[in-house]
């Protein structure tokens, strides 16, 4: 079967990281099929060439209807800032899937996780709701991939405001910084081989750098009318319930969960398999500087 006999549906096409994974599969050959729950949105992001159906993970019937006649699914779904939303989405949301492709005879699930993903280190409402949607993957019968992916440059500009880029706690541990471009292009080679199935593969760019590295690098390059200001964990949490901020809140867990895990996986098996990222953090910060004024 080649690619162009296949149809891959997205679930979270619309998203950061969803996006270039759905158009990757479309450029190379795969019909693509997006769950959106609004269809024009999505096709005014995504532009012509997918079949869009409206529909949530949450509603069986739509769910179903995106189902009929897909090989494979992709999950890129992103819960919280609650600790119910994060189970909702991230554990519940895979589970539905995993469940309604289990029924559909889908051939395969892949599902967008993190390194720090363990028994170990399920530390937060977001580890601990991540690694129960895997689990639920896994134990549903479907075969599967699980791509347990590092930091990706793409967040990079969301830490900004107006002129300074947020350090946000004591960030000591080197991270392979990964590009959206070569996840996305590793999650489509991975449904043009067997050799992936059943496997929970760690994503990690080309080179390490600490965040506060990976920060001055990027706004020296993209953004040079941008500080990096350092924040504690601490401080974050104490404004974020001084204001009742809840995303503030939450980014608070997140990055103090950071604080405290590194990396501890391999990614010689998903390079062997998937071809080893190419993109540096340099060439990226060129490819995506600022408009300054």
């Amino acid at each position: 079967m080649t690619n162009t006999d296949k149809t891959i549906l997205v679930i979270g096409g619309t998203g950061m990281l969803g996006k270039p994974v759905a158009q990757q599969l479309k450029a190379d050959g795969f019909k693509v099929c997006l769950l959106a729950r609004n269809p024009e949105k999505a096709k005014s992001m995504l532009g012509d060439g997918y079949e869009i159906v409206k529909g949530d993970f949450e509603d069986a019937g739509t769910l179903k209807a995106a189902l009929a006649g897909v090989d494979g699914i992709h999950i890129s779904l992103k819960g919280g800032p609650r600790e119910k939303d994060f189970d909702r989405v991230d554990h519940h949301g895979t589970r539905i899937i995993a469940e309604a492709a289990r029924s559909a005879g889908v051939g395969r699930v892949t599902l967008i996780s993190a390194y720090a993903v363990s028994e170990e280190k399920a530390d937060t409402p977001e580890s601990r709701s991540k690694l129960k949607g895997e689990a639920a993957l896994k134990s549903s019968g479907v075969p599967y991939t699980i791509f347990r992916c590092s930091w990706f440059m793409e967040t990079l500009p969301l830490f900004v405001q107006g002129k300074n880029i947020s350090l946000i706690g004591n960030q000591i541990h080197p991270l392979h910084w990964i590009a959206a471009e070569d996840y996305a292009r590793m999650v489509s080679k991975s449904y043009q081989t067997d050799e992936t199935l059943n496997k929970e593969l760690y994503i990690f760019g080309p080179e390490a750098h600490t965040m506060g590295e990976a920060m001055k690098i990027y706004t020296e390059i993209a953004a040079p009318d941008v500080k990096v200001s350092p924040i504690s964990t601490g401080m974050l949490l104490a404004l974020g319930m001084l204001s009742f901020n809840t995303e503030w809140k939450s980014m608070s867990t997140l990055m103090g969960h950071y604080e405290r895990h590194g990396e501890d996986g391999s990614s010689e098996e998903a390079d062997r398999l998937l071809e080893k990222p190419q993109i540096t953090l340099r060439e990226w910060s060129r490819k995506n500087q600022r408009n300054i004024q």
